[in-house]
């Protein structure tokens, strides 16, 4: 997947102007999470907000993109992470360490989303409309904390996986200075995990270097080793601002 992003970067070329864009976001998010993870074929279903007490928290978000003619290639990195405190209901086991029922649990989940994208539109309307494919690398970095001060057990567990992702891109200009857009990208690697994300929303350029934007997106991944798996969705509304040149 990435021989064929950088194989539509050659295709292009930058002989129209360039346009520069930076912007930063918050993001106010629900979220669901659900894990296991073995040791010697022992390990327990485990839910972030059932077993572990993980609260919804909103978290921030950096992107940065370059736009030539009908082509723009995109970075963003958004670091995702939700903490818990909890007695526990149930004995679980992650990792090889046992949490029996009645231990507090301090629990820690963490994902960094690296994602490079790389967009090419086809005009409709005379440009009020643009239409085309997205062609995605994306990479996680996942962490999962579980300690239990009480009894001195702790464990921790880190894995990173990258996953590619196509889909549409849709942008609509009723006005010079709004843009409406709406995006959704992802892919199945079958048994070993898919990515899926969404994303709709509204840029508003009240001078000619600032932008607005307000939206909605969901984020769900899920990622399996054999018998190991995290399954993790984030979505919710978000509010960003940032430079254009």
């Amino acid at each position: 997947m990435s021989r064929l992003l950088f194989s539509l970067l050659a295709a292009t070329t930058l002989s129209a102007q360039p346009s520069f864009e930076i912007e930063g976001r918050y993001w106010f998010s629900q979220t669901d999470a659900k894990l296991r993870v073995q040791s010697q074929g022992v390990g327990t279903d485990i839910d972030g907000k059932t077993d572990l007490g993980l609260t919804d928290s909103g978290f921030p978000e950096g992107r940065g993109a370059v736009r030539w003619g009908h082509n723009k290639l995109q970075f963003a990195y958004t670091p995702i992470s939700f903490s818990g405190e909890r007695v526990v209901t149930r004995t679980l086991i992650f990792n090889g360490r046992t949490y029996a029922f009645g231990t507090r649990v301090i629990s820690n989940l963490e994902v960094d989303h690296l994602q490079l994208g790389f967009t090419r539109y086809f005009s409709i309307h005379e440009g009020l409309v643009k239409l085309g494919p997205i062609v995605e690398a994306n990479g996680f970095l996942l962490s999962g904390t579980l300690q239990a001060p009480a009894v001195n057990v702790n464990s921790k567990e880190d894995l990173s996986v990258g996953l590619p992702a196509l889909g549409p891109s849709l942008e609509i200009s009723p006005r010079r200075q709004v843009d409406i857009y709406g995006e959704a990208c992802g892919m199945s690697a079958g048994n070993y995990g898919r990515f899926i994300r969404t994303e709709a929303g509204v840029r508003v350029s009240p001078t000619r270097f600032l932008r607005l934007s307000a939206g909605y997106r969901t984020f769900n991944l899920r990622v399996a080793s054999s018998s190991d798996f995290v399954r993790f969705s984030v979505r919710g509304p978000f509010l960003g601002a940032g430079l254009r040149w």
